[in-house]
């Protein structure tokens, strides 16, 4: 398409510049004959002291058409083969130069200008000056002819490259495409359960389909992570409900066994109570875990860390004192961040409680939010018990629990972090944990902070 596009527009380049250049030759041409005719200006053989055209001196061809005038408009000359039409044409322009006119299906190009004519030159002081008005025309359908043959070469000539070129163009197209179908073929392969995808060495040698080629094999292996993790977490929430079912049967079934007192009953129906909380718990969090991972976050929803992270803290400062631990808290400047309050709630008691429930009596736990380069940080620092460093690698994976610092004594199901990663995630911030064993751990958040709030 575009090398036919380029043909045509070629073609009608080549018709106008052709057409321009047959064009000023014809004017010339007219000019020479004009030129000719007044050439054939003579005295005429009367009282008056008249010119007139010696036709013997002529050679024109029949279809022109001429008048030669003298300054009082007598025509002192004229073609005789031409209708008085064709005349009547020719001296329809009064100014000076080139000009057209039609006459039926005939479409002429004539002259105007005015000469003068020396006659008798040899007899003395120049010769006779006799000024006239010649008017010449000539039709122009030979040149419309003459040119479209002169274009013809044009257009055959791009007629024939553009058909080699096509041919060559399919070849060459398809020999350079044939790494994409390679590509796609590759491509077309991948599915739910197999998720290979190899580009072809071709196609990495193509400048063109190499970053695409590498950006389907990145989305793939996105994907499929995606998969993983969600076939994880079925597994892993199935297996906890299992578990948590399974103690909550057991119970009962240990209570309708054999006849109990009240108290038994009291006593067997609050531990019921106890698995029944931990598997609500348990839901709400595989819950919210699947909102943040499922939807993003709303630009307009902003929260102030400090005034989250005060709140927080008095809200668990009595636990904190039932466990012997010091809880201590700073502010530097006001820092708002795109997290929705309830997001900003759960990420800040998910850390801070953690950090408490690990401390060791009479321990310290420092909370500190500051802000540097439009960035706010968050940092949670305890003296605990630490995180083995085998684990630290794996504290956000769903359900995961270390020995020591995960264990099931906390009343967790091992989502905490994994809630807080997405939180952070999805709100294009960084979570890091730096921990060493027996010394404590240090969670640092940071949250790109929202300007003009």
């Amino acid at each position: 398409m575009a090398e036919l596009i380029c043909a045509i527009l070629f073609s009608g380049v080549a018709i106008g510049h052709e057409m321009h250049g047959r064009r000023r030759a014809f004017d010339v041409m007219l000019r020479g004959r004009a030129d000719s005719l007044l050439g054939a200006v003579q005295d005429a053989d009367d009282a008056e002291d008249n010119v007139t055209v010696d036709p013997d001196e002529l050679i024109l061809p029949k279809q022109d058409a001429y008048q030669v005038l003298s300054p009082s408009g007598r025509v002192v000359g004229q073609s005789s083969a031409s209708t008085p039409a064709v005349l009547a044409g020719l001296r329809s322009s009064h100014k000076s130069g080139y000009f057209k006119f039609r006459v039926g299906e005939e479409r002429y190009r004539a002259i105007h200008f005015n000469g003068v004519r020396v006659i008798d030159r040899e007899e003395g002081k120049g010769g006779l000056r006799r000024p006239v008005t010649v008017l010449y025309a000539a039709p122009t359908h030979d040149l419309w002819h003459e040119t479209m043959e002169a274009v013809e070469f044009y257009v055959v000539a791009s007629v024939l490259l553009l058909g080699g070129t096509a041919i060559a163009l399919v070849w060459f197209l398809r020999r350079r495409l044939s790494p994409l179908q390679e590509l796609a073929q590759i491509a077309g392969r991948v599915s739910a359960q197999s998720w290979e995808f190899t580009p072809p060495a071709a196609v990495l040698r193509t400048s063109e389909l190499a970053p695409i080629a590498l950006s389907i094999e990145e989305l793939l292996k996105g994907l499929r992570q995606s998969f993983e993790r969600q076939r994880q977490l079925t597994g892993d929430a199935a297996h906890e409900l299992k578990t948590s079912i399974a103690v909550l049967k057991s119970s009962l079934q240990l209570l309708s066994m054999s006849p109990r007192t009240t108290l038994q009953y009291e006593t067997g129906l609050e531990g019921l109570l106890v698995d029944t909380e931990r598997m609500e718990d348990l839901t709400n969090r595989m819950l919210t875990l699947a909102r943040l991972e499922g939807s993003p976050v709303e630009q307009n929803q902003v929260s102030n860390l400090n005034s989250v992270v005060h709140v927080v803290s008095e809200r668990l400062r009595p636990l904190a004192e039932l466990k012997q631990v010091t809880l201590e808290i700073g502010f530097g400047e006001s820092c708002q961040v795109a997290l929705q309050a309830e997001d900003a709630d759960v990420l800040c008691s998910n850390l801070i409680l953690n950090a408490v429930q690990h401390s060791l009596p009479a321990g310290h736990v420092s909370v500190v939010v500051d802000s540097c380069d439009g960035l706010a940080k968050l940092r949670i620092t305890d003296q605990g018990e630490g995180i083995p460093d085998a684990a630290l690698t794996h504290v956000f994976n769903r359900f995961y629990r270390a020995d020591r610092s995960r264990s099931r004594n906390s009343g967790g199901a091992g989502l905490g972090l994994s809630i807080c990663k997405a939180i952070v995630d999805r709100s294009n911030g960084s979570i890091q944990i730096r921990s060493t064993q027996d010394v404590g751990t240090q969670v640092t958040v940071t949250l790109p902070i929202v300007q003009g709030i």
